[in-house]
């Protein structure tokens, strides 16, 4: 695991996340060598294993190892058929709506609805999946004026703007959990709802490995692993005598007031 911070070392970091992205890798993802040979120019056998980058600009990891990028495989040109479990079955759990959940506990706002798309869908007028899009592309890329009035929209432009000035006032903003500090004189070209957007993906990644450390901790000495973490998603390879185990993983989240989407599958390619 490649991690170099510059600055002085943050416990968070030292402690906590290096144990956790470490614990991953050394469980590497199961493969059938004859498939992954078709797709992939790495030299493998029977296993591949990861390789997480903490020093990036916004500390939301980078995950490749052998020129393989595990967080941009292709869901379409069924490379992701070559892993496979060791056990019986894999289990993905993937966070729903993380990014506007994280936001709306930092801004003091609650959701009408368990389905947060569908609360944004009613706020707009239009229908679920335009609705998606239409969050999407203003967390990212700024409230859009027709919005301005919407309470959760309110609430992030004047978070927003609040981030933006304390940066330029004292130099740096603060992260909740990690504790890590995006320091101005060390980033380029910043406006605030880019500063919003590094905030979201530390507040991302470190939320994330408050979960995972929970998990590793509660499959300690059993043989079913977490193999591989992608964002807001999590592979587990499942032994189906230890089913309870996913229960109380579930359970880990449920803790954390997330909600996930579950995928069963005999590969990757669910």
């Amino acid at each position: 695991m490649n991690q170099d911070f510059q600055s002085k070392i943050n416990p968070f970091y030292d402690t906590k996340a290096s144990l956790v992205f470490n614990m991953i890798e050394r469980n590497g993802l199961k493969i059938d060598n004859e498939l992954f040979n078709e797709y992939f120019e790495y030299p493998a056998k029977d296993y591949i294993y990861t390789q997480y980058n903490l020093n990036t600009l916004t500390t939301r990891p980078s995950n490749a190892f052998g020129g393989i990028n595990f967080s941009a495989l292709n869901k379409k040109n069924g490379e992701r058929e070559c892993f496979r479990p060791r056990n019986d079955f894999f289990v993905d759990m993937d966070i729903r709506a993380y990014h506007p959940t994280l936001l709306s506990r930092v801004i003091g706002y609650e959701f009408d609805r368990e389905d947060i798309h569908q609360s944004f869908a009613e706020m707009y007028g239009v229908d679920y999946q335009k609705s998606k899009e239409l969050t999407f592309k203003q967390l990212y890329g700024g409230v859009f004026k027709q919005y301005e009035h919407l309470e959760f929209f309110s609430k992030v432009k004047k978070y927003t703007e609040e981030l933006w000035e304390k940066f330029n006032k004292e130099g740096y903003i603060e992260c909740p959990i990690s504790k890590h500090k995006f320091e101005k004189s060390k980033l380029e070209n910043m406006n605030p709802q880019k500063l919003l957007n590094y905030l979201l993906q530390n507040l991302e990644t470190s939320n994330n490995i408050v979960i995972l450390y929970k998990i590793l901790r509660l499959l300690q000495g059993k043989n079913t692993k977490l193999v591989l973490y992608v964002y807001d998603s999590f592979l587990l390879d499942v032994d189906e005598n230890e089913e309870d185990t996913l229960l109380k993983i579930k359970d880990i989240f449920k803790q954390h007031k997330l909600k996930i989407k579950v995928q069963i599958g005999e590969t990757y390619n669910f």
